[in-house]
């Protein structure tokens, strides 16, 4: 997926970052889009564009993203204001 990868752990502040920019460039580039996956009553109505990469985040963040040439469905999930971290990975 042109080098997003399938799961990632996110640890840090910076990682939370690098991977906002992954993700916007991936979207700029038409790999991903963002999805409103509406089962998901936490899920961030913001477009990944609005998240700047160094913050501030709000507490926490959830976003939904889809693969347009496979169909295959993503999620960025991540406890900003805790440092619980966060994960992306298959939805």
């Amino acid at each position: 997926m042109s080098g997003i990868p399938s799961t990632r752990r996110i640890t840090t502040p910076a990682e939370l970052g690098t991977l906002l920019r992954e993700l916007k460039e991936a979207v700029a580039a038409g790999v991903l889009e963002q999805i409103r996956f509406d089962p998901s009553q936490f899920a961030t109505d913001a477009p990944i564009s609005d998240f700047a990469d160094n913050g501030p985040w709000p507490d926490y963040i959830q976003l939904h993203f889809r693969v347009r040439a496979t169909g295959t469905r993503y999620k960025l999930a991540a406890e900003t204001y805790h440092g619980a971290g966060g994960t992306w990975g298959s939805d």
